[in-house]
């Protein structure tokens, strides 16, 4: 199939954006061909975020419980749905109170369309774009909205997008009865290490300290690892109770202990202290998990370090 030299140009653009070399261009290109269709939040929040296309009928709403959860009050609860036949993907509303709007045209009540490459659907006063299976413009997307939501120095989330997250999960979890828990931790001493080892000192253990979580296997694809502030990480578990949270802690208190930290020639001894906090359920707003595992991360703190605490 001939291609146009505006097709070949509008590729060449996109690979351009990506201010990648011709290798890692074309791993991307690989990777893009693995890529569901997906919706991206172009207006609303968070701006940039994916929401791949991986059943045959999924509801978007303000809902938490729906397959696509837009947090957006003008939203109806299940405002519209997409399905799947093959490669071709259609929305429908379902009788939203604001519309689902396609291209600027409104798309009337039980009536179902075909949705084509970058199209623009309005639903409420949010945006997403259409993206078929295998477009470069996903990873594109998705390494945006990677670089706005992670922390530079570790690579993990950072607290800006921990904190829309649990937002979410906090609904969600009380909306369809589930349990979730938050695990408060830092570095203890952390103080000592930069002041004997220098920033650089400090950095090389942040990074070995978070890579060294990620890679001992307590953590869940949906749990969330974020770095809060400086020294002070958290971890939040959707669909873990306090006890199974608790377990992950010890492992993790128990494999930084053990770990050689070693600097320029020098060990370096690390510890970490950690607070366990379960959803309540006298507990509306995420600020109040957030508060209940802070409180029993001081406890660890005050009792001696290098222990896990757990919110009664």
């Amino acid at each position: 199939m001939a291609h146009s030299p505006n097709d070949q140009n509008s590729n060449s653009d996109k690979t351009a954006i990506l201010g990648l070399d011709q290798e890692t261009i074309n791993r991307e290109l690989q990777k893009a061909k693995e890529q569901p269709a997906c919706l991206i939040l172009i207006r609303g929040t968070p701006q940039g975020h994916r929401y791949f296309i991986t059943q045959d009928e999924m509801i978007i709403g303000r809902d938490p419980s729906a397959d696509i959860s837009i947090a957006d009050q003008s939203i109806s609860r299940k405002h519209a749905k997409v399905s799947r036949e093959g490669t071709v993907i259609k929305i429908e509303d379902l009788g939203s109170a604001n519309g689902t709007v396609i291209n600027g045209k409104k798309l009337e009540p039980g009536h179902v369309a075909k949705l084509a490459k970058e199209d623009m659907v309005k639903l409420g006063n949010s945006i997403v774009k259409y993206l078929p299976a295998g477009e470069i413009e996903i990873i594109f997307y998705g390494n945006l909205n990677q670089a706005a939501n992670t922390d530079p120095l570790t690579r993990c989330f950072n607290k800006g997008y921990f904190l829309e997250v649990i937002d979410a999960e906090v609904k969600r979890a009380k909306a369809l009865s589930t349990v979730l828990s938050l695990i408060f931790f830092d570095l203890d001493h952390f103080k000592k290490v930069n002041d004997t080892h220098g920033h650089e000192g400090g950095d090389f253990v942040l990074k070995e300290f978070t890579n060294l979580i990620r890679n001992m296997g307590v953590m869940k694809p949906k749990d969330i690892f974020a770095r809060y502030g400086g020294e002070e990480f958290c971890l939040l578990m959707p669909g873990t109770n306090a006890a199974e949270a608790s377990q992950c802690a010890e492992i993790m208190r128990g494999k930084i202990q053990m770990h050689a930290f070693v600097y320029e020639g020098k060990r370096i001894p690390v510890t970490t202290s950690l607070g366990v906090a379960e959803l309540k359920s006298d507990m509306d707003e995420p600020s109040q998990l957030i508060k209940a595992a802070d409180k029993v991360l001081y406890e660890s703190k005050m009792g001696g370090r290098n222990r896990v605490t757990v919110a009664l």
